[in-house]
């Protein structure tokens, strides 16, 4: 999770699309439109997306 700073918690585990795409059975085309549209959070660095634990459970729980 992203303290008030800005910083990542050096103990949230940090996943990449293809990871989610296979945890939730989906395409990674679909990952990344849900990123797109605010589905789904995520922090881009490069042409890569990265997706915090935390923020993914949270998110999941709200829906």
């Amino acid at each position: 999770m992203l303290t008030a700073n800005g910083i990542v918690d050096a103990t949230d585990t940090v996943y990449t699309v293809p990871d989610i795409a296979k945890m939730l059975q989906r395409k990674e085309c679909t990952i990344r439109r849900r990123i797109e549209n605010g589905q789904i959070p995520a922090h881009k660095m490069g042409r890569c997306w990265y997706i915090l634990k935390s923020e993914l459970v949270a998110e999941l729980r709200d829906t």
